[in-house]
């Protein structure tokens, strides 16, 4: 039986190439949220052939119980979904499939987390208490973690603890970030349906535009930051997509406008929806157009605990090939391992990867690329963060 301390040991030569050789292979075949069924396969095998049962949770997500013991378990996560973007990185392993990338950096977490698992399970006599790891589907839609605890991740057996990472090429490698408190923002959808009523182009006041009323929505919702709210409260409103007419000289019936809020207060996530509505529905009225306001709520605000964040912490600080761990770092993406963290403490921790020569690409990029060498830090901190969580 190999003690419990040697699961800190780096990653030797073997097991560095048969890490970045699971995430090459992952990057070339994306595939989109709930539709994950070829990188089920892939790690199901890999899986399998490491000598852990395999339970499929959330559809096209897997689960492996490790350890032993009655106390709670600690859960360890991966996301699994890719983006729908052409890809242009000129990877030579970039993905094969039309219109789908990994351009979040899923198909390194999955790697990371294979590699965990296998060291895992070969100390696998030596660990005082389960660890339960999680391949989780549809991170990016935000309704995976919520299919997975629905599915019973968290209680069989019973999780006492949660850990997650994500490799963040807005850091250099070399940099783990793990701050205590919200570090991710709650996140909303608004899809907004601007109605007029079309005519000719040449004639504008017979019709009602919904172009010119959608124009006047857009500016109108960038009040919500600068006089709605706040200003020491964060909140973004950002529109991303306009779709609307037909021909050059033809005012159409509609358009559609479709973006995303994001706030770190549940307070103000709270109010966003009304806020939304009222402020389209008076800019559009202005030019006499009509609003119909549709709000989805994908994420809640992610939290770290303070004692898991300072474990992970200390843990990064130990490991080889950590040249600096931050406490700070918050941003206004989303992430659903807040609905893990909002039943049990835990901590979500940031992986530098950015590259050394260049300016990084960020994050949902058809141009995004990671520097490799980060990977075996994450397997690093991870494996020392759980076997801290061991000996505590």
């Amino acid at each position: 039986m190999q003690p419990l301390s040697s699961l800190a040991q780096p990653l030797d030569a073997m097991e560095i190439t048969q890490l970045l050789t699971w995430r090459r292979a992952l990057h070339a075949q994306p595939e989109l949220a709930l539709c994950e069924h070829d990188t089920q396969t892939f790690l199901r095998a890999a899986l399998q052939e490491m000598g852990c049962q395999v339970e499929v949770v959330g559809g096209t997500g897997l689960k492996v119980v490790l350890g032993q013991g009655d106390g709670p378990a600690l859960l360890l996560r991966a996301d699994m979904d890719a983006l729908p973007i052409q890809e242009q990185s000129g990877l030579p392993f970039a993905s094969q499939r039309a219109g789908c990338m990994h351009a979040c950096g899923h198909d390194a977490h999955m790697a990371v987390l294979l590699a965990v698992t296998r060291r895992l399970k070969a100390h696998e006599q030596a660990l005082p208490l389960k660890i339960v790891l999680c391949f989780q589907p549809a991170e990016e839609n935000g309704r995976g973690a919520l299919a997975l605890i629905q599915d019973g991740v968290l209680d069989q057996p019973k999780v006492g603890a949660a850990l997650g990472l994500h490799v963040w090429t807005g850091l250099p490698t070399g940099t783990i970030s793990a701050a205590p408190g919200g570090v991710m923002a709650a996140v909303g959808e608004f899809i907004l349906t601007v109605r007029g009523r079309g005519g000719h182009g040449a004639m504008p006041h017979t019709a009602v535009d919904p172009v010119v009323a959608a124009a006047a929505v857009v500016q109108a919702l960038q009040g919500i930051a600068s006089r709605r709210t706040d200003p020491l409260d964060p909140v973004v409103v950002t529109v991303g997509s306009i779709h609307g007419g037909s021909a050059f000289n033809i005012i159409a019936d509609e358009v559609v406008l479709h973006g995303t809020c994001r706030s770190f207060s549940p307070e103000l996530a709270e109010r966003l929806p009304g806020l939304i509505e009222v402020i389209a529905s008076a800019a559009a009225a202005s030019h006499g157009a009509t609003i119909d306001c549709v709000y989805n709520r994908h994420t809640i605000v992610l939290h770290n605990d303070e004692a898991m964040s300072d474990l992970v912490a200390g843990a990064a600080a130990a490991t080889p090939g950590v040249s600096h761990v931050d406490r700070t770092l918050r941003m206004m993406g989303g992430e659903d391992m807040a609905y893990y963290l909002e039943r049990v403490p835990g901590c979500f921790f940031f992986v530098g990867c950015g590259p050394a020569d260049g300016q990084p690409e960020p994050h949902h990029s058809p141009r995004f690329v990671i520097d490799e060498a980060a990977l075996p830090l994450g397997v690093g901190v991870m494996l020392r963060a759980v076997a801290a969580y061991g000996a505590a």
